[in-house]
């Protein structure tokens, strides 16, 4: 599995207190993994913190 999924699948799996496997590449935020908007938006601040890159609101 590519490094890079495997370091946001980790990332997402620790801020939604979910099991990795949950994170797929086909996996909606929402309605697979039970995230609500603000959810969203803190795992978008967490990948630009982690990652150090930025994504734009159109984009996230």
């Amino acid at each position: 599995m590519d490094e890079l999924f495997v370091k946001i699948q980790k990332l997402i799996a620790e801020k939604l207190g979910i099991d990795e496997s949950k994170v797929t590449m086909d996996a909606s935020f929402r309605g697979d993994l039970g995230a609500d908007s603000l959810d969203t938006y803190e795992l978008v601040y967490a990948i630009e913190e982690e990652m150090g890159v930025s994504i734009p609101d159109d984009k996230a």
